[in-house]
């Protein structure tokens, strides 16, 4: 692993603990950069992947996205089109699900080959924000379901109050620095394998 790559990993950890989302965005996007397209691609993915029985338990009739999935880890290549805007044609309402299929979505882009590799990229780094932001929705809001109505509805005063509460809460704290201090372990693994050939 080159020093550039050691530094950004080791200020993206403290950015992590301090929550610090635009620098980890940055950050992200450079780490991303240094791997090989499919080592970047499996970043996005492994949250994905783990977020799916959440979704399934809420949705269990919906086994599109698995199917989509599976496409994806089995062939390499991204779904047509027309299935990958399912994800964000479909109304979900559980509390993060709006977030896990956005993340969906953002991975099928960034296997689009008419992309550029930065927007490819930007992609990859968009998936991990949303999957990570579907993970601390799901785990607060899904305890607290009369929130999040408010919240999704918009109930004005309550539901920016609640928004805040919910991004300032010590557990969702914790999880969001937690979520992001596993990205850079998955990044870090990926960029040692890179290393030895």
């Amino acid at each position: 692993m080159d020093t550039q790559a050691r530094l950004d990993l080791q200020e993206f950890r403290a950015s992590a603990l301090e929550r610090n989302q635009e620098q980890l965005q940055f950050l992200l996007k450079r780490l991303l950069q240094s791997l090989d397209y499919y080592m970047a691609l499996v970043v996005p993915l492994e949250r994905i992947q783990s977020f799916l029985p959440i979704f399934e338990r809420y949705y269990p009739e919906e086994n599109w996205v698995r199917k989509l999935l599976l496409m994806i880890i089995n062939y390499g290549k991204a779904p047509d089109n027309d299935i990958s805007e399912m994800a964000l044609q479909q109304s979900f309402s559980a509390a993060g699900m709006g977030n896990f299929l956005k993340a969906v979505y953002d991975l099928t882009q960034a296997m689009r080959e008419s992309n550029t590799p930065e927007v490819r990229i930007g992609f990859m780094a968009s998936a991990v924000v949303n999957i990570i932001m579907a993970e601390l929705a799901e785990a607060w809001y899904g305890k607290r379901p009369k929130a999040w109505e408010r919240v999704r509805t918009g109930e004005e005063p309550h539901a920016s109050k609640i928004a805040l509460t919910f991004w300032t809460d010590a557990q969702t704290a914790e999880a969001d620095s937690a979520a992001w201090l596993a990205v850079a372990e998955s990044i870090e693994a990926k960029l040692l394998r890179k290393a030895q050939g």
